[in-house]
């Protein structure tokens, strides 16, 4: 059975200690670098009047010897000389369990609340800061859950997304633990569903998304069919508030998004700014990031379709599903007709008497294409070939003269794209797996599991936008 999401996880109490200052303090749970903002981020709750032992997080964290600094500060902001107090970052407490506390040589009664800046929760020598790390942590370690609970598929994918992500903040206070996944991914632009087999599906939206779609299409026989473009989610100029200070209980970091904004979009909406506050991010490159993807995907208004499907054929469809759309009624910018285009289940309702599905879906602005079309609509040539060759394309050159300079027979001699780059990738066409199935393999990190039922046909069904 897996994880309940719409379980409570309940932090511990001050009251399991013996001499607290006040039993109802929250004992917090701490990610990542609790950095930015002003004075102590935090406040340590008293959990021995006795020793003077000062709670900074309920369980173990980076050590100093790691790179963990701490300050730590009194009621009035002012900052508490170290030489009167140390910092224990794996305190075994008197229930047995693990925790990190300050140890007072005195009483600070007089200079409460004690609050505090480090760094959070470790594992072995290294920070826990991907955002995706951090919920695989808080899922797996903390509420109960396990690492089986997760698609390993996308779980990978969102954790490659992730990839120099710095994510930090803190749980303090009782929520249930679907609020804490999507508090966290809300801060990096991603999203959480549960799919058929009861595992949680986390996707990361990125500037060159890529869509893992199911491999099937929509059936034709559509009707009440209704669309409408999508214009009050529309943004070409993300604003943010970050570094969210938990003791003061506000945001004291911000951007405006104007080095993020597409100039395009405002010339032909007008500036639509809209405003995020990210309470898991306190780091500037990655907010600027988020804020270029959130812009990237939201300039230009979305088609929210529904329709009713009069066949049950497509009853394993579920909500998150990427599947094709073909319509002669819509079109997309380019004033080209819908034509297997790539569409997300936002929901569906059954009606088995009429034999019947009414889906709602967003569109995602892209359309599915074959490798065997044009390799240049086709192959990222910054995912797949830069990774492969010594020199950037960002330095602009033809491709021609990239593959030929990493090659020892050059590409004007006659070998095809696909016998160049299988060369790069390991695996000679000539063994029979082709250039289409390597590729998906090197992009996606393919592990030989995927859950979603129906044909998912990967080496063919590539998608880039």
């Amino acid at each position: 059975m897996s994880i309940n999401v719409q379980d409570t996880y309940k932090l511990g109490r001050a009251w399991r200690y013996a001499n607290p200052r006040m039993s109802t303090d929250y004992l917090p749970v701490v990610y990542g670098d609790m950095k930015g903002g002003n004075y102590g981020l935090w406040v340590c709750p008293c959990i021995d009047t006795i020793n003077f032992y000062y709670l900074i997080a309920d369980h173990t964290i980076l050590s100093a010897g790691n790179g963990n600094a701490f300050t730590v500060y009194d009621r009035d902001n002012a900052v508490i000389d170290p030489a009167g107090y140390t910092i224990v970052d794996d305190h075994t407490d008197e229930n047995g369990k693990h925790v990190a506390i300050i140890n007072f040589a005195g009483d600070q009664a007089t200079n409460e609340p004690i609050s505090i800046r480090c760094q959070g929760k470790n594992d072995g020598a290294s920070l826990i800061e991907n955002p995706i790390d951090i919920i695989e942590d808080f899922v797996v370690n903390l509420t109960g859950g396990a690492s089986a609970d997760f698609n390993a598929f996308a779980l990978r994918k969102a954790k490659n997304v992730c990839t120099g992500y710095k994510a930090a903040g803190l749980i303090d206070g009782d929520r249930t633990i679907g609020f804490t996944l999507s508090e966290i991914l809300y801060s990096f632009h991603g999203e959480w569903w549960k799919n058929h087999q009861d595992k949680i599906v986390i996707t990361m939206h990125t500037i060159d998304q890529v869509y893992d779609w199911k491999g099937e299409y929509l059936e034709r026989n559509i009707k009440n069919l209704t669309a409408t473009r999508d214009e009050k989610n529309l943004c070409n100029q993300a604003e943010v508030e970050y570094c969210y200070n938990y003791k003061a209980r506000k945001y004291e970091e911000g951007d405006d998004g104007s080095s993020t904004k597409d100039a395009l979009s405002q010339n032909v909406h007008g500036a639509k700014i809209k405003g995020y506050d990210f309470k898991w991010c306190r780091d500037a490159t990655t907010i600027a990031a988020v804020q270029a993807i959130i812009v990237n995907r939201l300039k230009n208004p979305v088609w929210l379709i529904k329709f009713d499907e009069i066949t049950l054929r497509n009853l394993h469809f579920e909500k998150g599903d990427f599947v094709l759309l073909s319509h002669s009624a819509l079109y997309d910018t380019q004033q080209e007709a819908f034509a297997n285009r790539i569409v997300q289940l936002l929901g569906k309702v059954t009606d088995f008497s009429k034999k019947t599905i009414t889906f709602d879906l967003i569109d995602k602005a892209v359309s599915y294409h074959s490798y065997s079309e044009s390799t240049a609509e086709i192959v990222n040539i910054t995912e797949v070939i830069a990774k492969e060759v010594t020199k950037n394309v960002a330095e602009q050159m033809d491709i021609t003269e990239v593959i030929a300079k990493e090659v020892t027979k050059a590409v004007s001699e006659g070998l095809s794209i696909a016998e160049v780059i299988s060369k790069y990738t390991q695996k000679a066409v000539s063994e029979s797996v082709s250039i289409t199935e390597k590729a998906w393999i090197n992009n996606f990190q393919y592990d030989g599991v995927y859950d979603y039922d129906g044909s998912f046909k990967y080496g063919i069904d590539y998608v880039a936008l």
